[in-house]
């Protein structure tokens, strides 16, 4: 949880309790939320007393023991402090900065296992140490990179060298996509949430997230995928896992989540939505509470989940 101000708090508290009375339409999610790292909003100064001596940074800096204690990429952790570092340097010149955003730079490519893929807290145990596209942390450290490898706008002050080490990190994680990209009945699909760091095989994380497809995670992916320069596995992967969005869209109904609770309206003239998880192998929707068991409907598990949980969303059309 990131450090927030009581006004901004407030504010939240005020929009939830709207939000419970007349009911929301799924909407795609905000740029910046109450989840979000601490680093997204900390200081400057902030941000340099909290590096860690590996080099990365804590999701909540107020945390002081197990693996949310570790430095890691969740909810924009250490990407971001590197982000406004190079900012901040750009725009001051000054050394401490720049020096800083070096060191987590590092800690980046340090952390990226020889297969390509990022755990999502390092050194860790249990799903943290899965390659983790959830909330599409590593993609988004691959964009990060990319910007880094070229010695583009707030990352011109890059040497050389570790503007090399960057690109070769990026190619390094294209591989860990296309590897981690599920082979169902015969055919590429999407991707998991998080995968094995060995097999490589979609992963389990919360009790809630079984290892399956995921529609969200997957466009990300996709996307990042249709920056890089085109070749024959890079065309085939893009092509395998829109022909699965397209094959299981839903039409017809509308997401709709309202007083703690969700459900699925129908709606003929709503657009197309993707369920969060697909069973691999039949491309069943499922939904999972607090208990662990699948379900195929989503008014089976417990309100609960319904309701503090993003079910459905629109994320493939905005590929």
């Amino acid at each position: 949880m990131l450090k927030a101000k009581a006004k901004f708090a407030s504010l939240v508290m005020a929009c939830t309790m709207v939000f419970s009375v007349v009911g929301m339409v799924f909407q795609p999610a905000a740029k910046v939320s109450a989840a979000d790292a601490s680093g997204t909003t900390a200081s400057i100064s902030d941000i340099l007393k909290n590096q860690r001596p590996d080099g990365g940074w804590k999701k909540d800096y107020k945390e002081t023991s197990g693996e949310w204690a570790k430095s890691t990429i969740d909810n924009k952790a250490t990407y971001s402090e590197i982000r406004r570092l190079a900012k901040e340097f750009k725009k001051t010149n000054d050394p401490r900065y720049s020096a800083a955003a070096i060191k987590g730079i590092n800690f980046l490519l340090n952390m990226q296992y020889s297969n390509g893929g990022w755990p999502q807290v390092y050194q860790s145990s249990g799903y943290h140490k899965h390659i983790t596209f959830n909330d599409d942390a590593m993609i988004n450290v691959m964009y990060m990179l990319d910007e880094i490898g070229a010695r583009k706008g707030d990352f011109s002050f890059i040497d050389s060298s570790l503007a090399d080490r960057s690109k070769k990190s990026v190619d390094k994680g294209v591989d860990a996509i296309l590897n981690t990209q599920v082979v169902a009945n015969g055919k590429l699909t999407a991707w998991g949430q998080q995968h094995d760091s060995i097999s490589l095989k979609p992963a389990g994380a919360r009790i809630y997230e079984v290892p399956s497809l995921s529609a969200g995670e997957s466009s990300t992916i996709v996307k990042f995928l249709k920056t890089r320069p085109s070749n024959s596995k890079i065309k085939a992967s893009i092509q395998a896992a829109e022909a699965w969005f397209n094959k299981v869209q839903i039409t017809g109904y509308k997401y709709v989540r309202e007083n703690g609770d969700s459900q699925l309206v129908a709606d003929s003239g709503a657009a197309p939505i993707w369920a969060r998880f697909y069973e691999i192998g039949t491309d069943k929707p499922i939904f999972v509470g607090r208990d662990g068991v699948v379900k195929y409907k989503l008014s089976e598990i417990d309100k609960e989940r319904r309701g503090g949980y993003a079910w459905y969303g629109n994320w493939p059309s905005k590929i």
